[in-house]
């Protein structure tokens, strides 16, 4: 009876591996239709990652493996031309290794625990669930770990309460309790208690229907059986309105419990519809209906049925290598041959067991080093691919540094000569303008001197000195003024001062003084450096002289020449050197 139980456990297992998916948990005709409206989407989006990574993981719900490793690696390819490692990798190969649980262990292995590492980088909470989840099926289903399993189921469970995720919490404790009959302990009772109130409360028929199965076995392992046979009932319900397709699995459970209850005649009845349904179901299902079968045949007397059972039985199990089910086949068939009389064979059977553990328990140490094996060059790729991604990104920032400084330099070379281009209209402008003043200058001492001509030195010198007292003198000692410094040229001399050019004009200090003040608002020594850098201008502008800067500042009076550079720049906005220069490219 008890490997009977056992091999219902390693049933509801198999039928457990369609939980470690994220998708929302539908029936199978809904799950259709999700699935009809996420393609229909994706044809008019076909770069939408969400999208896709929904339609791999309802192709995995369904249980079509091969469609969800094509979207999955449609995930991975747009990981890989897009650099986006964050979603597309880490969900693609999440999808790929649920998808290859039967098909390929390593191939398994090594996608969830690269997987592992993006999500973990990352700090995403959400893909751990699935990866922990998937880990656990991993070592369940595929290892026939249950305590490893259990380990990893219960990382999921704190992960996924940390996410508040209430459907994937009760998932997991779906999964974590088979885990617990795999391993015969019946303190995973209260896990599927837990799991089935969650799934009721929720609504979800999915849950609901596997956490009721693995309640179910903890019912018959502990010989609840009217419960036992109430939850079965509600099974039948969700079967029916849930198109699960489990016929196999629903059979081998009610055959159980009839055979708990006596009831020999419905229990052969129903094994053999579960036969019936053979493929429907899955390597486990199988070996678990043969196991169960023979055990039946076996201690109703009929041997001879029994062994060809479990010769059948074993066959399977060897060709599917399903390595929980070998061993209890091979026990069984030790006690029917011991009860056929066969004792050889019997013998047998008993020492092809035990090697067969003594194998297992060598393959799971061959396993373990074979696991680090790969988590190793996993992270060695990883680091790798760190120190690439590490130097691309030095690269590309010495390049936009590179590229920053180019652009800087260009603009600031753009900026000098677009100063240089102002300063030298600027400069054009001032000795054009220069240029017009000395001929309008010129042109004015012409008149002047044709007007003296014309008025007599008499009638000049009484303008000049009428009124001493009135504001009429005053302003008559300008014009006087001007003309002892453009025909005389008197600031010429270094050691001109206003006293002189008073007395050279018959009046005081103290008059031609305030006489220049209210008449040009300068000083007497400011307007007669303006005379003399006007002079300055007149010689420089003579290119055909092209007398030295330092000769010209000593002719026009000027006894520094830092003085005169200073007055010449104060007035005309550039050097003298300068000055020259550009007047000699107009």
């Amino acid at each position: 009876m008890k490997i009977r139980l056992h091999i219902c456990r390693l049933l509801v297992l198999a039928c457990l591996s369609v939980l470690t998916l994220l998708s929302p948990c539908v029936a199978k005709a809904d799950l259709n239709d999700s699935l009809s409206g996420r393609l229909a989407y994706l044809k008019e989006h076909e770069d939408d990652k969400q999208a896709i990574k929904d339609v791999a993981f309802l192709y995995l719900n369904l249980g079509n493996y091969e469609e969800a490793k094509k979207y999955g690696r449609r995930l991975l390819d747009m990981g890989s031309s897009t650099g986006d490692r964050d979603f597309c990798e880490l969900y693609g190969r999440i999808v790929i290794g649920s998808s290859m649980l039967d098909e390929d262990a390593d191939e398994c292995f090594r996608q969830l625990e690269e997987a592992r590492l993006i999500a973990n980088a990352t700090g995403n909470l959400d893909a751990l669930v699935s990866i922990d989840n998937s880990f656990g099926a991993y070592y369940l289903l595929g290892q026939n770990d249950a305590y490893t399993s259990a380990a990893y189921y219960y990382e999921a469970l704190e992960k996924a309460k940390e996410l508040n995720d209430t459907r994937r919490y009760g998932i997991i404790l779906s999964n974590l309790s088979g885990a617990y009959l795999l391993m015969k302990d019946v303190s995973g009772r209260r896990l599927a208690e837990e799991a089935h109130e969650i799934a009721e409360k929720r609504g979800d028929p999915i849950p609901l229907y596997y956490a009721k199965s693995a309640l179910t076995h903890f019912c018959l392992l502990a010989d609840s059986l009217d419960q036992a046979g109430r939850l079965i009932a509600e099974i039948e319900d969700l079967h029916r309105q849930g198109e699960f397709g489990g016929e196999p699995n629903l059979y081998l459970v009610k055959g159980l419990l009839a055979d708990k209850r006596g009831d020999t005649r419905s229990a052969y009845r129903n094994y053999t519809l579960a036969m019936e349904h053979f493929r429907e179901s899955d390597a486990s299902e199988v070996s678990a209906t043969y196991l169960a079968y023979a055990r039946l045949l076996r201690r109703d007397g009929h041997l001879k049925s029994a062994i060809e059972v479990l010769e059948q039985g074993l066959v399977h199990a060897r060709s599917a290598e399903m390595k929980v089910h070998a061993p209890e086949l091979m026990k069984e068939l030790v006690y029917s041959y011991r009860d056929a009389g066969d004792y050889r064979k019997a013998l047998d059977y008993s020492l092809a067991c035990q090697a067969l553990q003594d194998s297992v328990f060598t393959l799971s140490r061959e396993r373990t080093l074979h696991e680090n094996r790969i988590r190793h060059e996993i992270y060695a790729n990883e680091r790798l691919i760190d120190e690439q991604r590490m130097e691309l990104m030095a690269t590309r920032h010495r390049m936009i540094l590179l590229a920053v400084c180019v652009a800087a330099a260009v603009a600031l070379v753009l900026l000098v000569y677009f100063n240089y281009r102002k300063k030298d209209r600027l400069y054009r402008a001032i000795v054009l303008q220069n240029k017009e003043y000395m001929a309008r200058e010129q042109m004015l001492v012409e008149r002047l001197e044709r007007a003296r001509e014309q008025e007599g030195p008499q009638a000049q010198a009484s303008q000049a000195l009428a009124d001493d007292g009135g504001r009429s003198r005053i302003n008559s000692l300008m014009p006087s003024f001007t003309s002892l410094m453009i025909e005389q040229k008197v600031f010429c001399d270094p050691a001109i001062t206003v006293g002189k050019a008073a007395e050279m004009l018959g009046t005081n200090r103290t008059y031609l003084s305030k006489a220049i003040n209210e008449s040009t608002g300068k000083t007497f020594t400011q307007i007669v450096n303006d005379y003399r850098i006007r002079e300055a201008i007149a010689q420089i502008s003579d290119l055909e002289t092209d007398k030295p800067l330092k000769q010209i500042c000593s002719d026009v009076g000027f006894s520094s020449l830092s003085t005169f550079y200073s007055s010449f720049q104060s007035i005309t906005g550039m050097t003298p050197a300068r000055y020259r220069s550009q007047l000699k490219e107009i």
